[in-house]
């Protein structure tokens, strides 16, 4: 059984109330509406849609639309409204959905003041292997303590999960590649460093420096695989969901003290499922 299909028997019995930010492309608009309509065949909560009017009257056309468990908000700014709707425990959590990620940044920091963010992806190979990963925003994890950070609360998340830790640390290149770049060099020291702390803070926790080699921490069946820096991680994620044949599930903001999903405002049906789960499983923490 996957991850996801452990969620998802989890989220069964869970009945909330989720908002779920709309977009100006009616195409992935949609993707959240058929999305939204499976997880009702096994979940009752209800489902806030906030958009523009034209789109909302769009969704409101379609056949999918439940008008009983399926709410739309009209708001000229979706970002803003949904996070006002969560700030103000009118919802039970937020899911950005198809709203571009600048202004959905920006709306968390001047409302719900977080401006250190990080998120926490779940991740499927083509091959079917899911697992956690981050980094997965350009300006995440930019040095030792932020990486630090990220783990710690990496581990608050599994655990909540009752997922058993299972670390890769990645580096940009192998141990014998030391002298060749001071900035290879600086992220294999980063990520012993890494390594080390965490053996001296929880000697039980199964971490370990697998240097470049992602593909070894997959063999190994790491379910919380950490990338050198922000854009790598970026990187890996767009490489594996939109060219390899891998998927993505959502990810979590960790640690801001809400319930907030990230979605890729072009993601794929699987991704706003998974999305789902998570903001529905999360909730009950």
């Amino acid at each position: 059984m996957t991850f996801l299909d452990e969620l998802r028997k989890k989220a069964e019995g869970i009945i909330l109330k989720v908002g779920l930010g709309l977009g100006d492309t009616a195409i992935d608009n949609i993707k959240i509406l058929k999305a939204t309509s499976e997880i009702l065949k096994f979940n009752q909560s209800s489902f806030l849609f906030f958009g523009k009017r034209e789109d909302l009257k769009y969704l409101a056309r379609n056949p999918l639309y439940d008008k009983n468990s399926m709410v739309l908000v009209d708001s000229d700014d979706p970002a803003s409204e949904v996070l006002h709707y969560l700030d103000n425990n009118k919802i039970s959590s937020a899911i950005r959905g198809s709203i571009s990620s600048n202004p959905f940044l920006k709306n968390l920091n001047s409302i719900l003041h977080i401006s250190e963010i990080n998120r926490l992806a779940l991740l499927e190979t083509n091959l079917g292997y899911q697992f956690f990963f981050g980094p997965v925003g350009i300006d995440e994890c930019y040095d030792l303590e932020s990486k630090k950070l990220f783990i710690e609360r990496a581990l608050i998340e599994l655990r909540n999960l009752n997922i058993k830790p299972r670390i890769s640390v990645l580096s940009g290149g192998r141990l014998g590649d030391i002298g060749r770049n001071p900035n290879i060099d600086k992220s294999i020291d980063e990520a012993k460093e890494l390594v080390d702390y965490f053996n001296l803070k929880e000697p039980d926790l199964e971490i370990e420096h697998t240097e470049i080699l992602i593909e070894k921490a997959i063999r190994k069946e790491s379910n919380l695989i950490l990338a050198p820096n922000g854009i790598t991680g970026n990187l890996i994620y767009r490489t594996l969901v939109h060219l390899g044949g891998g998927k993505a599930y959502g990810a979590i903001y960790m640690g801001t003290g809400y319930n907030i999903i990230d979605t890729s405002r072009v993601g794929d049906f699987s991704e706003i499922f998974g999305g789902i789960i998570l903001a529905l499983v999360l909730s009950k923490r």
